[in-house]
């Protein structure tokens, strides 16, 4: 686990997205801040909303490329018109 927060500290510095695998799923996310104490890690998801993922649950995390822009709040309301 001292490896995983390393690593994750690492890729917070560097403003890396990451792939995270939990019980729940799994999503690319922007990982922000890293609290040990409360093994806790801080993430903004595609969509740019701040979500807290729980360190206990995280079965792997990989870092990840993405083509494009991270955020995708507006991709939804763009209309291609001739």
């Amino acid at each position: 686990m001292n490896e995983l927060c390393q690593q994750l500290s690492m890729w917070i510095e560097e403003k890396q997205p990451v792939r995270v695998k939990t019980n729940q799923g799994e999503a690319v996310v922007l990982p922000i801040k890293l609290y040990q104490e409360a093994r806790k890690l801080f993430v903004y998801n595609r969509q740019m909303r701040l979500m807290n993922i729980p360190l206990d649950r995280i079965i792997s995390v990989e870092p990840t490329r993405i083509i494009g822009s991270f955020d995708r709040r507006g991709e939804e309301a763009v209309v291609h018109t001739r």
